[in-house]
């Protein structure tokens, strides 16, 4: 005898509706995923917060238990950052912690990256400079800085997105007067060769546009520089070639938390150039980009 199986009602009526259940089951699965994930987030940073406040109130009357505090908010909030969370107050609290537990290369690195994602922050801007006083033997960063960084210290008052914004809002009107004045406006003969109102609202949407656009690209081109980085150990020996055998190229050793801008790399060894000109080989353990969480 042959047995054939054939579906019932119900499994042929459902049929074409499979592919919908199993697409509603998967999204229904990532969301539970996703609310699991932003909860244990949420814990991780509540942890830190915790961890924080404990360092801060052991800070004078035990400063070896602060420093184990601080290095256990710095833990969680780094954990954090390496889940891909990304924006400037993780990467502030993050560098807070680390200063607070003597790792200086590793603040101003984290300080860097909190004012790539919010220039404007002042207390980025003021814990960076602190940050930057502690460390010994540094070169003269930025003492004499270019014209786009004098005028970048204005543009940065207004954010990045609202910026970009603007310039965008900006090129659309210039677009729509264009396109209005071509298309469908008629010139007057008693207009003569008078520039009509459109002509200067153009003009000044356009040069809008073109200037804080100019703003919002140099600060991706910053954000994107792969270049600038941060010493993250102390008695980094600079030397005159890429590897141990040649001899020193400066007469100190580097401290931690010295800035640098790298011009070249081989295997293990990172070609950096300091504030000041000097150059020199160092070790690709000893540093650490600014762009690397990016």
């Amino acid at each position: 005898m042959n047995l054939e199986h054939r579906p019932g009602t119900v499994a042929r009526l459902t049929r074409p509706l499979r592919p919908l259940l199993v697409a509603a089951l998967a999204m229904f699965c990532l969301g539970r995923i996703a609310v699991a994930n932003e909860n244990d987030s949420l814990a991780q940073l509540l942890a830190a917060d915790r961890a924080y406040e404990r360092g801060v109130s052991l800070a004078e009357k035990d400063p070896t238990e602060a420093k184990f505090a601080f290095e256990q908010a710095a833990a969680e909030y780094s954990a954090l950052a390496e889940s891909g969370i990304r924006n400037a107050e993780l990467h502030l609290n993050l560098a807070n912690s680390l200063l607070q537990a003597g790792d200086r290369g590793g603040a101003i690195l984290e300080y860097l990256r909190a004012r790539d994602l919010s220039p404007a922050d002042p207390r980025v801007a003021a814990n960076l400079a602190f940050a930057r006083t502690q460390v010994p033997g540094r070169p003269s960063m930025g003492q004499d800085p270019s014209l786009v960084d004098r005028l970048a210290s204005w543009w940065h008052v207004v954010p990045l997105p609202s910026r970009g914004l603007i310039a965008a809002i900006a090129w659309t009107l210039f677009w729509a007067l264009l396109i209005w004045r071509l298309g469908w406006s008629r010139p007057r003969a008693e207009d003569g060769d008078r520039r009509p109102v459109w002509g200067y609202a153009a003009a000044a949407a356009l040069v809008i546009a073109g200037v804080i656009g100019f703003t919002v690209a140099a600060d991706l081109v910053e954000q994107r520089d792969r270049s600038r980085g941060v010493v993250i150990s102390d008695g980094v020996v600079v030397r005159k070639g890429n590897g141990d055998g040649f001899e020193a190229a400066a007469d100190a050793p580097l401290a931690s938390g010295i800035e640098f801008i790298a011009v070249d790399r081989r295997p293990n060894w990172i070609l950096i150039r300091l504030g000041d000109g000097r150059s020199g080989w160092v070790p690709e353990r000893d540093v650490a980009f600014v762009a690397d969480s990016t």
